[in-house]
């Protein structure tokens, strides 16, 4: 039996420790049977022989759990080895916000611009010259100099500031980053929600059809009714199984987008104990102007008002400083004779003046138009974000509203028309036609509250968005 079991486990177990091509379909087929040839065993090796000594004893015995326990550990170590991990919307949004990439390379590209700071003193080359040969007079003379330009110190001063606001930008655009993934993650997380809410829908409809099937199947074959109560029973529940199969692999498609978004190898589901969202906010059209997206137009204002003032700062004279060295032969004003190893000092300062600065006033005046750009973006952007705020509201007002008919009205009513119908149908007081129009009517009413239930989500999470600090 050993033998049996541990070979065939053996040979599938590469395939269980797979990482390559093809790896998220062969795992979990090899950890099934795997898991089926240890079970097998163990029932074999331990669970049968402890039930042929129970009952041959008659349970005089008080038994022992060894055997069930083992049994019991083996069989749930499995599920969870093979199950998906429950995970809530705050828990979903937090492995989100820590593993998602695009939000691991805007933090790295607000460290570059941190980096890029400390460049903000871009000091000229230092340049040392050398000189030989006749300098002075028909000796030959040697002369060396070092000299160093760098502008004035406003300059740099700006320089610094319009790198710094930058950085600042770099990290409003995070926020930014991590709003926009809330957003997707909650919406990734609801419509995962709202689709096992309609496989549950369909799930329960297809029950009660199969139900129907078999009763029609069993009347046609006593002749106590046509073949349009079986046929219309079997198209109905092929309806039904066709949109299982397709909202079953809309829900695996999701599955793959909410895992990218977590950017992690566990399998996470939604957990969550109600499918409909709750918000509380009144209309206030001032709460989205802490938005992230605003906080970078309005950044981006600052730049370029600093920019300006960097470009205005170019136009102050650049400084010049240098030390030099030479020798001078021949006989100096003093009437003395002086031959190579006499050296001569000097020292040279030095201003550069922008006499043609019409290419900078142009910067100046074209850094001045970006000004009055980015005055307007941030316009519109505040106009934009108002419009899709009130309308995001009136959508959730609208959506609750509905949402409510259904709670307090429709969907009692769904249940009372099922109840009724079921009963009618049983007793004869209805036909199978009209038993199966009250039916889809009833499903059609769970169906359309989870439609609502839906389009009231995604009015919420718009204003989360919206309202995001």
């Amino acid at each position: 039996v050993l033998m049996t079991a541990f070979v065939a486990s053996l040979g599938f177990l590469p395939m269980a420790l797979s990482n390559g091509a093809g790896a998220e379909v062969q795992r979990p087929l090899a950890t099934v049977v795997i898991g089926g040839l240890l079970i097998a065993t163990l029932l074999t090796l331990f669970v049968l022989p402890v039930l042929y000594i129970l009952f041959e004893k008659g349970f005089k015995s008080k038994p022992t759990i060894t055997a069930a326990t083992i049994l019991l550990f083996v069989v749930f170590s499995f599920q969870n080895a093979t199950a998906q991990t429950p995970i809530n919307l705050q828990g979903a949004i937090d492995t989100a916000l820590k593993n998602n990439l695009k939000i691991k390379n805007e933090k790295l590209n607000a460290e570059y611009q941190q980096k890029l700071k400390a460049a903000a003193f871009d000091i000229p080359q230092t340049a040392f010259t050398g000189e030989y040969g006749q300098i002075n007079s028909i000796y030959k003379d040697t002369k060396f100099g070092i000299s160093q330009g760098i502008s004035f110190p406003n300059v740099y001063a700006k320089q610094k500031s319009w790198q710094n606001e930058n950085y600042k930008s770099s990290v409003l655009n995070i926020m930014v980053k991590e709003a926009e993934l809330k957003k997707q993650v909650s919406e990734v997380f609801y419509l995962l929600v709202y689709l096992q809410l309609k496989q549950k829908i369909l799930l329960q409809n297809d029950s009660v059809y199969a139900s129907f099937l078999e009763k029609a199947n069993l009347r046609f074959a006593k002749g106590e009714t046509n073949i349009l109560e079986k046929t219309t029973a079997e198209t109905q529940r092929g309806q039904i199984t066709i949109q299982l199969s397709q909202l079953r692999n809309d829900i695996v498609i999701l599955q793959l987008q909410f895992q990218l978004l977590l950017n992690t190898e566990a399998v996470f589901t939604p957990s969550s104990e109600s499918p409909k969202m709750i918000f509380t906010a009144m209309l206030d059209t001032s709460a989205v102007s802490n938005h992230p997206q605003l906080k970078v137009l309005q950044q981006q204002k600052q730049i370029s008002l600093v920019n300006t003032q960097l470009q205005k700062s170019k136009l102050l004279p650049d400084l010049h400083i240098g030390y030099f060295n030479q020798s001078i032969q021949g006989t100096g004003a003093d009437n003395l004779f002086y031959n190579t190893s006499t050296r001569f000092n000097s020292i040279q300062f030095g201003l550069g003046v922008p006499l043609f600065f019409g290419s900078q006033k142009a910067k100046i005046n074209s850094s001045k138009t970006l000004e009055l750009i980015s005055e307007n973006n941030y316009q519109i952007g505040l106009q934009m974000l108002n419009a899709e705020y009130q309308t995001a509201f009136k959508q959730y007002q609208t959506q609750l509203q509905t949402v409510k008919y259904f709670e307090e009205i429709a969907l009692i009513n769904a249940n009372t028309i099922t109840k009724t119908a079921n009963q009618q149908f049983a007793n004869g007081g209805i036909n199978y036609l009209e038993w199966t129009m009250l039916i889809n009517n009833a499903v059609s009413i769970q169906s359309n509250y989870a439609d609502a239930v839906k389009e009231l989500n995604q009015s919420i999470i718009q204003l989360n968005y919206l309202t995001s600090k």
